[in-house]
């Protein structure tokens, strides 16, 4: 509550707001460091319980940055920060600074104005569904965009009511998040695929007994890509009890956007598409009528858009394309200022990095651009192989994994890193090592030069609990991988 209060008081006094996760000692003291150097805050407001360790925190920042207790800030006892906000209606203004979550290289200060904000949110709920009869219930951590925009903002911008559950109240026991859906009438509310395979390995029978999940109208599953057969055993599973299988749906965006991009319910009647070749085993995500002319799917190289069925960049455009990266104007510049081949007279486009198919109002999305493993002349999304090697033991989980490339310089060899499922175990290492060789050769003719089966949560992960590939691929070719691992 803490933070939703201080949140909408330092929006309303017209400063501009970072949420950053809190520091762990050797953990996330790094990355929180950096963003205090990069953003060069007024001051930094907290609980009580936090300002010790965050002055700690902040020791090799070389900047002075006054610690503020928000308690004694609401009894008018915090020391005053000499600062001077501009007006919150002003919304050529930065607003937040939304750090991205650093799955490639260190985070950077994605730059949100209040129009972006409002133009994302009405996209975002207009497409959901969410109006002020709505209830959204988050337990995604606020210091990222889908709990922040998603989470706190959109919902109240929508005048409808948000229920908070802290993220490790859901962690610990997931089937929380499902019985505060009954207990408050949810009607939205989602999170990575991890959480719906949560769902599905650590709730039973017995946790389920009277569940009633018939209020929840939208289920999103946002992650890159989303895993079909995930989500239609989710369906099945929870179906039983009340889930309407139409409210489980897949999203996608990212924060250079604001937050969402697609995703939403079929609309009734609406025939979902045939998976183009390639894509059988993702979760579509569905195109708005607002998004038609704003996205286009382009060759990276030529800047050309791709036929129909072709795989491609996705390119964005509109009011929710973000003002640009804090601090970095090359990197602002490249982009969020791409331009179309086909039509030069088109404008700046904001360049993803992520690779889908399109399919009618339907987007395949099937991972990034710099996940791409190359064999025979073909490009195959990382992600393929890990869902690949993830079926040929039901111990492994192919959503913590990392495919890689050994040396971009020669195609046809990878190397995998999988962890196993929580308190799961494989039988015989070398028998699961050969499936999972035999597997891959003879879909793509890759050659798996080394795999290595990992404990639950030994790969490194984001702030939102993406797998670091590329700090996991230049770990693996520097050979400091044990140094990587958590």
């Amino acid at each position: 509550m803490e933070f939703v209060v201080t949140l909408f008081g330092a929006l309303y006094a017209g400063f501009t707001v970072t949420a950053v996760a809190p520091p762990r000692p050797g953990v996330h003291t790094s990355r929180f460091q950096a963003i205090i150097r990069d953003c060069g805050p007024a001051a930094i407001l907290c609980p009580q319980d936090w300002v010790s360790r965050l002055e700690g925190a902040l020791a090799g920042t070389d900047k002075s940055v006054p610690v503020v207790d928000v308690d004694a800030l609401a009894l008018s006892e915090a020391p005053l920060v000499s600062f001077e906000p501009a007006s919150v209606m002003d919304t050529a203004l930065p607003a937040i600074l939304q750090y991205t979550s650093g799955s490639t290289r260190a985070p950077k200060a994605v730059v949100l104005s209040g129009a972006n904000i409002v133009a994302n949110a009405g996209l975002a709920n207009g497409t959901w569904g969410m109006d002020e009869s709505g209830v959204f219930l988050s337990w995604l951590p606020h210091f990222h965009d889908m709990g922040l925009m998603g989470g706190i903002l959109y919902p109240i911008l929508a005048g409808g009511r948000t229920v908070l559950l802290d993220p490790l109240q859901m962690i610990q026991r997931p089937e929380r998040w499902l019985r505060c859906i009954e207990t408050y009438g949810v009607t939205m509310s989602g999170g990575p695929a991890f959480a719906f395979s949560h769902c599905l390995q650590q709730v039973n029978d017995a946790q389920c007994e009277g569940l009633d999940l018939s209020s929840w109208r939208s289920a999103f599953c946002g992650a890159e890509p989303v895993p079909a057969a995930l989500m239609d055993a989710f369906r099945a599973r929870f179906e039983p009890y009340g889930l309407n299988p139409n409210a489980v749906f897949g999203s996608y965006g990212l924060a250079e956007y604001t937050l969402m991009v697609a995703g939403g319910n079929a609309r009734p009647g609406a025939d979902r598409p045939t998976p183009p070749t390639g894509c059988g085993e993702i979760e579509p995500c569905r195109i708005s009528p607002e998004m038609q002319d704003n996205l286009r799917l382009v060759d990276p190289d030529t800047r050309r858009m791709v036929a129909a069925g072709e795989q491609g960049e996705i390119w964005l455009k509109g009011p929710s394309t973000a003002q640009g990266y804090r601090n970095e104007p090359e990197e602002t510049a490249a982009t969020f200022g791409a331009v179309l081949s086909d039509d030069e007279a088109a404008g700046n486009w904001l360049r993803t990095g992520d690779i889908a198919v399109r399919e009618g109002d339907w987007l395949f999305v099937t991972g990034r651009l710099k996940d791409l493993l190359f064999a025979n002349g073909r490009k195959i999304p990382a992600t393929d192989l890990e869902w690949l090697a993830g079926e040929q033991d039901e111990a492994l989980n192919p959503m913590a994994a990392a495919a890689l490339m050994p040396d971009d310089l020669h195609t046809g060899k990878a190397v995998l890193l999988i962890e196993l499922k929580r308190r799961a175990f494989v039988a015989d290492e070398q028998v699961t090592r050969d499936r999972i060789r035999r597997a891959v050769a003879g879909a793509w003719g890759i050659e798996l030069t080394d795999i290595r089966i990992l404990a639950s949560g030994s790969l490194p992960r984001t702030s939102s609990g993406k797998i670091r590939r590329r700090e996991v691929a230049d770990a693996w070719r520097e050979r400091r991988l044990d140094e990587a691992l958590q």
